[in-house]
C-alpha cells in the first residue's frame, strides 16, 4: 500500500468524548477495509468490523514485531513498540515461552481467589474518603489507588511511587504530548525503577509473583534479566492503566444520567453483567496494537498485503450491530460473541480476570459504601485526556452524598 495524501488521518475527532468517532462507526458498513494515514505519516488499513478485527487478532501470519527497517509505524520516532523484551511485541516462540511462565497467576480460579483482598482494598481506601469529611472529593484518586494498590499486593511489593509510575506511564502512554526523546527517557527511567524493585525483591524476597519471577531466572534461568525487568514494567503499567480508566470511565456514564447508578444501587447483583457492558463499550484506547502482515492476507472485507500494517479497532468492533444488537444499549444480559475489550488470540489480555474482578468489586464497594453519590459538575465539563492512548477522565468530582457508618 503506497502513500496517499487522500488517505484520512487516524485516530479521527471524537464528536463526544470517550466514544468512538462517528467515521469510525460510519465504516462499520458492510464494505472494504478502510485505508488510514497514522500519525506517523505511514498509512495503514482499520479493521473495524468484528470479524475482520478477529481475524488479525487470532492469524499468525500477522506480526507484532515491528522493529525491523522500513517497518511501518504508529508514531515517528520511538514507541513502545521498539522494545523487543516487551510481551507486547513478540511473537511465538518467544512470547509462548514468556505467557507460560505466567499461565498460572491469572486464572479465574487464582483471581477469584484474591477477590476478598480486593474487596477489602477497595472498601479501605473509599473509607478514607468518608472519613476526610470532604463534602466534594476528586475520584480519580481512588481510581488511580485502587489497582495500583492491587498490583502491590499481588507483586508482593510494599509500595510504589505512585506519582513516578504515573508520569512515566503518561509519558509512555502519549501519542501528541511529549517528543521522541521523552518518551525514549520515560522507558529507560521505567525499566531503571523496575530493576531496582526487582534488585529489592532479591534483597528481601517476599511471597508475591515478582519473587515467582525472579526464581525463575535465578534458579530456572528461564528468564533473562532484561525480560524479568521488562515484565515487570509490563505488570505495573497494565496492572492500573485500564483499570483506573475503565473506572472514571464508567463512573461518568453511569451518574450521567444518575439513573445508571441508581441501578447499580438497587441491584448489586447485575455488577458483573454491567462490567462486561463496561468493557465493551468504553474500552480506553480506540485500537489494539498494531500488526504488520508477513505474507498476503485474506480479511472477510478485504486483502492485506505482506509488509502492510493492519490497526484492529476494538472501540468500533465492540459496536458492530451485526454481532451486538443495539450496540449503544447497555444490557448486562447481553449473551452471545465476547467483546474485544481483552482483545483476542495469543495476546489476549493477561490480567483479564484480574481486571475483571478489580472492576466488580470496585462497583460493590462504591454502591454500598456511597449509594448517594453524584456528579459535582455536568458530564460536559468533565476534562478528559488529550494526546494519549487511552481516553478517560482527567477530573471527576462527585457529591460523597450521605454514607452509611
Amino acid at each position: 500500500m503506497s502513500q496517499n495524501s487522500a488517505c484520512p488521518h487516524f485516530p479521527f475527532p471524537r464528536q463526544e468524548p470517550g466514544r468512538p468517532a462517528d467515521e469510525l462507526l460510519d465504516l462499520l458498513r458492510p464494505g472494504p477495509l478502510a485505508r488510514v494515514t497514522l500519525p506517523s505519516g505511514d498509512p495503514a488499513w482499520l479493521a473495524v468490523r468484528y470479524e475482520d478485527a478477529v481475524a488479525v487478532l487470532t492469524d499468525p501470519r500477522f506480526s507484532r514485531n515491528l522493529r525491523y527497517p522500513g517497518a511501518p509505524r504508529l508514531l515517528k520516532g520511538y514507541d513502545l513498540s521498539d522494545e523487543p523484551n516487551s510481551l507486547i511485541n513478540m511473537d511465538a516462540p518467544e512470547h509462548t515461552r514468556l505467557r507460560r511462565l505466567l499461565a498460572g497467576t491469572f486464572t479465574p480460579r487464582q483471581t477469584d481467589g484474591w477477590r476478598n483482598a480486593i474487596r477489602a482494598v477497595a472498601d479501605d481506601l473509599l473509607l478514607t474518603e468518608v472519613k476526610a469529611g470532604e463534602p466534594i472529593v476528586d475520584l480519580t484518586t481512588f481510581a488511580v489507588l485502587y489497582p495500583v494498590s492491587v498490583i502491590c499486593a499481588i507483586l508482593g511489593v510494599k509500595e510504589l511511587d505512585i506519582a513516578k509510575v504515573r508520569s512515566m506511564s503518561c509519558a509512555l502512554l502519549s501519542t501528541a504530548d511529549v517528543s521522541e526523546e521523552e518518551r525514549r527517557q520515560a522507558s529507560l527511567d521505567f525499566h531503571n525503577y523496575a530493576a531496582e524493585l526487582v534488585a529489592e525483591q532479591r534483597r528481601s524476597p517476599g511471597g508475591g509473583l515478582l519473587t515467582q519471577m525472579i526464581q525463575a531466572r535465578d534458579d530456572g534461568d528461564r528468564l533473562s534479566e532484561r525480560e524479568l525487568v521488562r515484565l515487570t514494567v509490563s505488570l505495573i503499567l497494565a496492572g492500573h492503566e485500564t483499570t483506573s480508566s475503565l473506572l472514571t470511565r464508567g463512573l461518568v456514564r453511569f451518574l450521567e444520567p444518575r439513573s445508571g447508578y441508581a441501578a447499580l444501587v438497587e441491584a448489586p447483583e447485575s455488577i458483573p453483567g454491567v462490567v462486561e457492558e463496561l468493557l465493551r463499550t468504553e474500552t480506553p484506547g480506540d485500537a489494539l496494537f498494531m500488526r504488520v502482515a508477513t505474507e498476503d492476507v485474506d480479511l472477510p472485507s478485504g486483502r492485506v498485503r505482506r509488509g502492510e500494517a493492519v490497526l484492529p479497532v476494538s472501540s468500533a468492533a465492540n459496536f458492530d450491530p451485526e454481532v451486538f444488537p443495539d450496540p449503544r444499549r447497555v444490557d448486562p444480559a447481553r449473551s452471545g460473541h465476547p467483546h474485544l475489550g481483552f482483545g483476542r488470540g495469543p495476546h489476549y489480555c493477561l490480567g483479564a480476570n484480574l481486571a475483571r474482578v478489580e472492576l466488580q468489586e470496585a462497583f460493590r464497594a462504591l454502591v454500598a459504601r456511597l449509594p448517594n453519590l453524584a456528579l459535582a459538575e455536568p458530564a460536559s465539563a468533565v476534562p478528559w485526556s488529550q494526546g494519549h492512548l487511552f481516553k478517560r477522565p482527567e477530573r471527576l468530582l462527585v457529591h460523597l452524598g450521605d454514607a452509611p457508618a
